[in-house]
């Protein structure tokens, strides 16, 4: 921090002597050449006027400007500034313009979203239709990301939103805001041959783990270890699309939120059932980064997906 601070000193010392409102004063004069009608833009009286430029050739060291007969005539020195004290006016005044309003018709913004295949499965099987029509220039970029909490890519500004998978009520970082945008169960996936399923079947069966953030137990072995047991996990997976197709080969059980178990496995020879244990309901949530979620496009995008998993 000590470092910082004086390596900020360092590069913007020459400003420290001088007050930045003045500049806007020299760059009035230096244009208009007359005191009366400079101060007539700066909305200051001459008095005012002449005291503040009295006080820029102090903190400068130079005379800035001469009196003629006929005009105010710039010296060397304030002919030598004149063009970048222009120039960073009209930088500070850019970038300090209101926010501008965002456009979806005519953006070609690029949102960057971290996602599971199953937030994206979930997520996209709606938004990609809606932004076809709303925003049809907009580009999605769904990431992978092997934490959970993204946070350091936030941070660095390669993230604009993360879709969270989780059981409980978020994850409650300073810097992160969560909002929830859909909620629901659970069901077990068993081949063609399971015609039933009950706890004594379910604890038999040999099971595959979706673990998509690597950890080599889930929410169904968490609620067995609370009781007490345990199951036999044949497959860990990182990603769920591939889940129902192995149930096939492998006669193997997987536990699944019910949603994707239905978008991916309808045209499979699979049968649904409840799963026999005391499951919870799974959130799904959307992240943003406090510091930038207040943008004009991300207030639009959120609030887009709001809509949808509300209706």
């Amino acid at each position: 921090m000590h470092y910082l601070h004086w390596e900020m000193k360092s590069v913007h010392k020459g400003l420290y002597h001088v007050d930045l409102n003045l500049l806007k004063l020299f760059h009035s004069l230096y244009c208009c050449r007359s005191v009366t009608q400079a101060a007539q833009q700066m909305h200051l009286s001459q008095s005012a006027f002449s005291h503040a430029l009295s006080r820029l050739r102090q903190q400068l060291d130079d005379p800035l400007f001469i009196r003629s007969a006929s005009a105010m005539l710039p010296t060397p020195y304030a002919d030598s500034i004149s063009v970048e004290v222009g120039q960073v006016l009209d930088r500070l005044s850019d970038c300090l313009l209101p926010k501008q309003a965002f456009s979806p018709v005519q953006s070609q913004h690029a949102f960057r979203i971290a996602v599971t295949d199953f937030t994206a499965l979930m997520l996209m099987s709606r938004l990609a239709k809606r932004l076809s029509t709303l925003a049809p220039k907009v580009r999605l970029n769904l990431i992978h990301d092997e934490q959970r909490m993204p946070l350091s890519r936030f941070e660095s500004g390669q993230l604009d939103f993360a879709l969270d998978f989780s059981h409980d009520e978020g994850q409650g970082h300073r810097l992160i805001s969560e909002s929830l945008w859909w909620e629901g169960d659970y069901c077990t996936l068993a081949s063609s041959k399971v015609t039933k399923m009950n706890r004594d079947i379910f604890l038999a069966s040999r099971h595959i783990l979706v673990s998509p953030w690597g950890t080599d137990t889930g929410i169904v072995d968490q609620v067995l270890a609370s009781q007490g047991l345990s199951r036999d996990i044949a497959i860990q997976l990182p990603n769920v699309i591939n889940a129902p197709f192995l149930v096939e080969e492998s006669g193997y059980l997987v536990t699944l939120p019910r949603q994707a178990a239905r978008l991916l496995a309808h045209s499979l020879p699979l049968n649904e059932f409840d799963v026999p244990l005391p499951m919870p309901s799974y959130k799904l949530t959307l992240m943003s980064y406090k510091p930038t979620e207040n943008t004009s496009e991300n207030l639009w995008l959120r609030e887009q997906i709001n809509e949808l998993f509300d209706t």
